[in-house]
Parts: C-alpha cells; sequence; structure tokens
C-alpha cells in the first residue's frame, strides 16, 4: 500500500470515530459561554467531520469522498445496533447502574432516525456541493467551496435533524423550529469558517502542497504523482 494511501486510511478512520460517538456525546447538553443557547455536546464532532470530506473531495476526488459518507453511514447504523443490544442485556445484581447506563445509550428512535436522514443528506450534499463550487471557481480559491459547501450543507442538517425530530415528531411550532434551527445553523457556520485552515493543514499534509494550484501544477509537470489513482487500482 503507498503513503498516501495510508493517509486515506487515517482520515477515514478519525471520520467514523468522530461519527460513531457524535450520537452518545450529544444526549449532553451544555451551556457555551460564547452561546446565547444551549447545544448538544456532539457539536463538536462537526470541525472534523465537515473539513474531512472537503479535503478529501479535493485530493482523492468526489467518489472516495462519497464512499467515506457511506461508510459513516454503516458505522452509525452499527453503534445503534450494538449499543440497543447493550442496553437490552439484562444487568447483573451487582451492577447498579443500569438506568443510567440505559439513559446515556439508550436512543430515542425518533432521534436516531432524524439523525441519520440529516447526516445522509447534509453529508452527500457537501460532496456535491464542493465540487460545483469547484468548476464555478475553476479550481481556485479552496477556502470558497470549503466554506459555501460547508455552510449550505449544515442548514440542511439543522432543518432536516430539527424539523424530524422536534416538529414532525415532537412539540415544537413553526416559529420554535425556525428559531431553533437557525440559532443551532448559525453556530455551525462560526465552526465552519473557523476550520478553514484545518482544510489547509489537511491538504499539504496529504500532498506536500498549500495550495490545489500549486499542487495540480506538480502533478501536470511530473513533479507529483496523482494519488486518487492509488485508491483506485492495487499496488
Amino acid at each position: 500500500m503507498r503513503h498516501i494511501d495510508r493517509k486515506y486510511v487515517v482520515l477515514l478512520t478519525v471520520f467514523v470515530a468522530a461519527l460513531g460517538i457524535l450520537n452518545v456525546i450529544s444526549a449532553k447538553l451544555t451551556d457555551l459561554p460564547v452561546w446565547p443557547t444551549v447545544v448538544g455536546a456532539g457539536i463538536i464532532c462537526y470541525w472534523i467531520t465537515f473539513p474531512i470530506t472537503d479535503v478529501v473531495a479535493e485530493v482523492y476526488g468526489r467518489s472516495n469522498a462519497q464512499l467515506m459518507v457511506w461508510m459513516g453511514f454503516l458505522t452509525n447504523l452499527l453503534v445503534l445496533l450494538l449499543s440497543t443490544w447493550a442496553v437490552a442485556l439484562p444487568p447483573d445484581a451487582t451492577y447498579p447502574h443500569q438506568a443510567a447506563f440505559a439513559t446515556v445509550l439508550g436512543a430515542v428512535p425518533v432521534i436516531i432516525l432524524a439523525s441519520l436522514c440529516a447526516y445522509l443528506a447534509a453529508q452527500s450534499h457537501d460532496v456535491w456541493a464542493y465540487h460545483f463550487w469547484k468548476r464555478v471557481t475553476g479550481g481556485r480559491h479552496m477556502w470558497l467551496r470549503n466554506n459555501l459547501s460547508t455552510i449550505s450543507s449544515q442548514l440542511i442538517d439543522s432543518i432536516l435533524f430539527n424539523g424530524i425530530a422536534f416538529y414532525l415528531f415532537g412539540s415544537w411550532d413553526l416559529k420554535t423550529l425556525v428559531s431553533a434551527t437557525v440559532g443551532y445553523w448559525l453556530l455551525k457556520l462560526c465552526i465552519a469558517l473557523a476550520d478553514t485552515p484545518l482544510v489547509y493543514l489537511l491538504h499539504f499534509w496529504l500532498t506536500g502542497y498549500w495550495s490545489p494550484q500549486a499542487h495540480e501544477e506538480a502533478l501536470a509537470s511530473g513533479l507529483a504523482h496523482r494519488s486518487p489513482e492509488a485508491l483506485a487500482t492495487p499496488p
């Protein structure tokens, strides 16, 4: 396996690990000093997952980024099945924490449904939108397509999750839905803007070039190798 392939595996591992823990830690609500509304602790996973899919789409291509999205979706399903099974197992008489264990891991089905639908739609849109803006900008301004794709994807994620979990199957009215969704999306927007340096750092780690244009020029001149081919064909 080539060195660049191992880097893809590292990013895939971090991506699925962040998604695997997302629904578990989202059960905790936190009051951030810098934000006026209460948010789930799972918000910290977003600054990891979206930059990874964007830089994978940039370096390895759309198909490999979409593969990563599907792997994350399957990871969420596996975590759901295993955690549900673990909660259902009868506790030993000496184990006093069954109620707390079920509270943390016993996910409400509607919340999981909303989370899976929002994740798949938002991440798939992120991969598509990144390449759309890449075509529009002619391959320039990676910071712009990273932020535009993430901002729109986070809006989709917020609308679908809140709409399914708390509006369609919950007690929110339309006013509450709009207010909460906008507030949560604005926080995600701030995270998206703040993670732009991470996208460039990951691009440099993968290619040895800070700029995608410089990388493409190196590929054209034979000074660098096109890494996506290494993922598609055996060494």
